[in-house]
């Protein structure tokens, strides 16, 4: 394997990988410091009461943790959409990575500016206005939530379906990526309807899975230029 391709490969896992973890740290680690102390996250469908029971028992001078770490998974995610790109016209796949490229963009922007107002949300004297908060927080919510999960969801359809095409990419991970996608968009539809808001995580994690799953393979392979399980034959296009 020449040193461009190794290194592309390892971008492009590193950066799959590291989308993944530094969201999940972003749930994780602010529990883990005592900065909720236990109180129930609140959404745009808490009631105001809620909210103000929230905030009056978290921390609120705590290090933004969680908004450090959801903007670095969001940095991850725009190198992850600039690698695949690329990988889809190495591939061949012009039209596939016509749709990478804006939809990973735009889920990476959409990540950076939840993260940005949950940095708002941390700052002295912002929970002091229940509305003023309740205001930012819809709007992290919103940017982090339905749009964000939706266009991540097209990304990893337009990865799956253009490298299963060339044969570069085992069926069952083709597939789960295609159902990340359908899962993912519908989740748009929480904008509108409250019963809808299951499709968020079940799109978000299940797309975590699936860039856990890619990065694992990027990592094991052989030639930069293909991706496939070790041993197994690119298949054909057909």
């Amino acid at each position: 394997m020449s040193p461009a391709r190794e290194f592309r490969s390892r971008t492009g896992a590193l950066a799959a990988v590291s989308y993944v973890v530094f969201f999940l740290a972003s749930l994780v680690v602010p529990g883990l410091l005592g900065q909720n102390r236990g109180a129930s996250l609140v959404t745009p469908y808490s009631a105001n009461s809620d909210v103000a029971n929230y905030l009056a028992a978290i921390n609120h001078g705590g290090v933004p943790v969680a908004a450090f770490c959801q903007a670095v998974s969001g940095l991850a995610l725009l190198v992850f959409s600039g690698w695949a790109t690329g990988y889809l016209h190495r591939l061949g796949r012009a039209a596939h990575a016509a749709l990478a490229r804006p939809t990973g963009t735009a889920a990476a922007v959409f990540l950076l500016l939840s993260a940005s107002t949950q940095w708002i949300l941390s700052m002295p004297g912002i929970a002091d206005n229940v509305a003023v908060y309740r205001a930012v927080m819809d709007l992290s919510f919103v940017a982090g939530a339905a749009v964000q999960v939706a266009t991540t969801g097209l990304l990893t359809a337009a990865v799956s379906t253009g490298a299963r095409s060339a044969g570069r990419l085992p069926k069952w991970l083709a597939w789960l990526g295609i159902a990340v996608a359908a899962l993912s968009v519908l989740s748009m539809f929480s904008l509108l309807f409250k019963a809808a808001s299951p499709f968020l995580p079940i799109g978000r994690y299940l797309g975590m899975g699936w860039f856990a799953a890619f990065a694992a393979l990027l990592a094991r392979k052989t030639d930069a230029a293909a991706l496939s399980l070790p041993g197994v034959a690119p298949q054909s296009r057909s």
